[in-house]
């Protein structure tokens, strides 16, 4: 990891204003955290700084990252072993012979960029007077480490830093833009070739695989995928139970028959989803396929405090008993959800989104082999590039995170913009051990806040700045 260093970015800063870089228009729109007109530019404040930025979350964090420079990795599989002919009628005929089929698949990186407001570099060092102190944050602005998140933002400095806030910004601006990538990532709304997004979960877990040098269907290589068809998750219409079963059970005999077992699947769904499910869930569990006809289909007695218990105990656990196996669940706020606005099926108060199972890891020849993973451009290998540029004029760049986010800045003047961004794609390497059932309709009491800048539940608030103090002095 290489954490920002502020001697190193002045140092660089300094060189790329003597060197007359251009980029910023000149005009600064930067809030600041502190000084005339800044957001916390008011004398007197206390001490403690309270956060209430809802952080994002989800499948991310479990997820390990690897480096790559390669633009079209190329993963082969064998699909299977057929045999044609007629059996031989004399004992010295030719037998049946067999024929084994591969498939090829491939992925495609993303690219996401952001950058900060104008600042100037003379307006960082500013403060009021000796009544505006150095303020610090109470709770974590950045919230659980998730690689889509550069790390080294320091929540200690973010307050005293204009550069650092700024750096912090960008970084959650591009934690907020890819996290849904990795469910609803889709190359068809890439803009040019500036912004690009990988196909995600959504376009992976789906059937219709294809080998990817001649276009030919591979269904061995197809997931699991069933549709719930908006029926209600705790409701009379199609079982949750039934369901998930099914589709552990099936997922639970292909590793078997492939020889992958033990697999680490996790069972992935919005968070509101999961609160839904849990609730019902130990009732329909523990009564599932009970009724009898003899018994005029009447449901066994449960004792409701230990179905209250094993609810919360599930909550708590963040889990999932699936026939007789337990499964960690992990919720994800990127994953899509249908409401009545952007789905006709749904009326006011509903909610519609997909359960999936991810295989973390699988078992084979060689030991334990990762099936899902997060890969990105490793920009580390530019840094050759960049000491190769001679002269005046050239522009400085840094990378963090093992090379997964690159950064740079433009400049004019004493005005200076910071760039990052990161080009990152999703590797799902067993899709034929992965599952997903869609359109599971729900309906919470409450539906939770959102980190989604663009949903009905993000809420924000406040002012971005306060008037600058108003003196009388010499000259005026």
């Amino acid at each position: 990891m290489i954490k920002f260093d502020e001697k190193v970015f002045a140092h660089a800063l300094a060189k790329a204003l003597a060197e007359g870089q251009k980029g910023p228009v000149g005009t600064p729109t930067a809030y600041w955290p502190h000084g005339p007109g800044g957001y916390f530019g008011v004398c007197g404040l206390e001490e403690g700084v309270i956060s209430a930025r809802m952080t994002p979350r989800g499948l991310s964090r479990v997820l390990p990252v690897v480096p790559t420079v390669d633009t079209n990795p190329l993963f082969p599989y064998i699909t299977g072993i057929t045999e044609s002919g007629t059996e031989p009628s004399g004992p010295c005929d030719q037998c049946i012979a067999g024929t084994t089929q591969s498939c090829i698949q491939t992925a495609q990186f993303g690219r996401v960029c952001r950058e900060s407001k104008e600042l100037d570099l003379n307006r960082t060092v500013e403060r009021i007077n000796r009544g505006e102190f150095d303020l610090r944050l109470v709770n974590d602005l950045l919230g659980i480490s998730d690689p889509l998140l550069p790390s080294g933002l320091s929540n200690a400095q973010v307050l005293q830093l204009a550069t650092q806030m700024a750096m912090l910004e960008v970084g959650a601006l591009l934690q907020q833009a890819v996290l849904p990538l990795v469910w609803q990532g889709n190359p068809t709304n890439n803009v040019g070739t500036g912004y690009m997004e990988p196909p995600g979960l959504d376009i992976l877990i789906a059937t219709g695989k294809v080998d990817a040098l001649t276009n030919t269907t591979c269904p061995a290589l197809d997931p699991d995928v069933k549709d719930f068809a908006y029926d209600e998750v705790c409701g009379t219409g199609r079982d949750i139970v039934e369901y998930m079963s099914m589709m552990e059970a099936n997922l639970y005999h292909r590793a078997d028959r492939m020889g992958f077992l033990p697999v680490d699947w996790v069972v992935v769904m919005r968070p509101e989803l999961w609160y839904v499910l849990s609730e019902c869930w130990p009732c329909s569990y523990f009564t599932y396929r009970c009724q009898s006809s003899a018994t005029g289909n009447v449901i066994p007695n449960l004792e409701a405090s230990r179905m209250t218990e094993i609810r919360d105990a599930m909550r708590d656990g963040m889990y999932i008993m699936i026939n007789g196996r337990r499964f960690q669940v992990v919720t994800d706020d990127g994953i899509f959800e249908g409401n009545v606005v952007n789905d006709a099926n749904l009326d006011p108060g509903e909610y519609a989104s997909d359960i999936y199972f991810i295989p973390l890891t699988v078992t084979g020849q060689a030991g334990r082999m990762q099936a899902t993973y997060l890969q990105h451009k490793d920009y580390r290998a530019t840094r050759r590039e960049v000491a190769a540029i001679p002269g005046p004029g050239t522009k400085e760049f840094w990378v963090t995170d093992e090379g997964r986010f690159h950064w740079t800045f433009d400049k004019v003047s004493w005005c200076y913009v910071i760039k990052g961004k990161i080009e990152p794609r999703i590797i799902l390497r067993v899709p034929q051990l992965s599952g997903r059932i869609q359109d599971v309709k729900f309906e919470p009491l409450q539906h939770f806040r959102s980190p989604d800048q663009d949903s009905d539940y993000f809420v924000k608030g406040g002012v971005p700045s306060y008037g600058a103090p108003s003196l009388y002095s010499e000259g005026d």
